[in-house]
């Protein structure tokens, strides 16, 4: 018995891992039955407060589960909640959600064995080996690890016949983001299904207004003494790209980060536009900051001028029709003067 709830905590801890999947499928729950049956009522609950957790946290959170069948409802609540987020229809919140899955596993992970950790990576298809230590095949490696980070590029790794040795801690970190990746292409593929939109309509409709809001107060709220309305259209682009959990290029990142630092921005405001990069850390994205603001390096960097956004394709479409646009050469110019007209209105 003890054995066994053992076994139902890690699936409950880890549902997305085959053996959750295979447990589920023994079941032989019907989409309907799971959705409307009273014996899955907590099921359903859990489910919604994970999606409540993901916007709200950053983390689907962990639930107080004392006997089995809380358990159960735990591990069939990951199912109904990938179920909801497909039928929110909102790409924002879906990768939202995908990325809280993900923090909640590695938060998990990283106080596992490392015999633990070798088998859920090998379990997800990372090809992983155990020898003395632990290393990931490089190709692995270099897609899912933030390889910008000077301590995550290849040259400060060791390398032997196609194998990058890693710590266990780095391999809950690249787990992380495997799954905040799979988990997202897995739901955009999917479609909405009636039963849920019918079971759920309440709950969806509540979620969307909460993302809608969401979206509403940080397209409108200033960043530190800013005004988002009068950023430049690259530079609202890139924000809006960062705050919707997507993966924003190097370039993209280190364009925004000098354009808030020569606006006056502190470090901090300046970090709190990172929160909700999927690949957030805070030490790294301090030291990245710090790197760019001059303040752990001799050189403080000037924002790309929009020569230079073009060339990397971060000048968006719009900007041509944008009558700023057309007579300024940088972003900071951009700002200062939408800030001068609206002064002078």
């Amino acid at each position: 018995m003890v054995e066994q709830m053992q076994n139902l905590k890690v699936l409950a801890t880890y549902p997305f891992l085959s053996d959750a999947r295979s447990y589920v499928k023994e079941m032989r729950i019907s989409v309907e039955n799971l959705l409307t049956n009273l014996a899955y009522e907590r099921a359903r609950i859990f489910g919604i407060e994970r999606l409540e957790k993901a916007l709200k946290n950053r983390n689907v959170g962990d639930r107080r589960l004392v006997d089995e069948s809380d358990y159960i409802s735990e591990i069939l609540s990951y199912p109904i909640a990938r179920m909801i987020v497909v039928c929110i229809g909102d790409r924002y919140f879906l990768r939202r959600y995908a990325l809280a899955e993900a923090v909640h596993a590695y938060h998990h992970l990283r106080n596992e064995p490392p015999e633990f950790l070798a088998y859920v990576g090998n379990d997800l298809g990372l090809s992983i080996k155990q020898d003395g230590g632990i290393s990931i095949h490089f190709l692995d490696y270099l897609k899912f690890t933030p390889t910008r980070y000077r301590e995550w590029k290849m040259v400060n790794r060791s390398l032997n016949k196609g194998f990058v040795s890693i710590s266990y801690r780095d391999l809950a970190r690249i787990i992380q983001e495997f799954l905040r990746i799979r988990i997202g292409e897995e739901l955009e593929k999917r479609k909405c299904s009636e039963i849920v939109t019918e079971v759920f309509r309440e709950e969806i409709e509540y979620l969307r207004n909460k993302v809608m809001l969401e979206r509403k107060k940080r397209k409108t709220q200033p960043i530190g003494k800013l005004s988002i309305t009068k950023l430049p259209p690259c530079m609202k682009n890139i924000l809006t790209a960062i705050q919707a959990g997507e993966n924003v290029p190097h370039m993209g990142r280190f364009a925004l980060v000098a354009f808030l630092s020569s606006l006056g921005l502190k470090n901090e405001e300046i970090l709190k536009m990172f929160i909700t990069a999927p690949d957030y850390d805070d030490d790294r994205a301090r030291y990245q900051v710090e790197h760019i603001t001059g303040k752990r390096s001799s050189t403080k960097y000037a924002p790309p001028g929009c020569d230079k956004m073009r060339t990397y394709g971060l000048c968006p479409e719009e900007s041509r029709k944008n009558e700023i646009c057309r007579g300024v050469k940088n972003p900071v110019s951009y700002y200062r003067v939408a800030s001068n007209r609206e002064k002078r209105k």
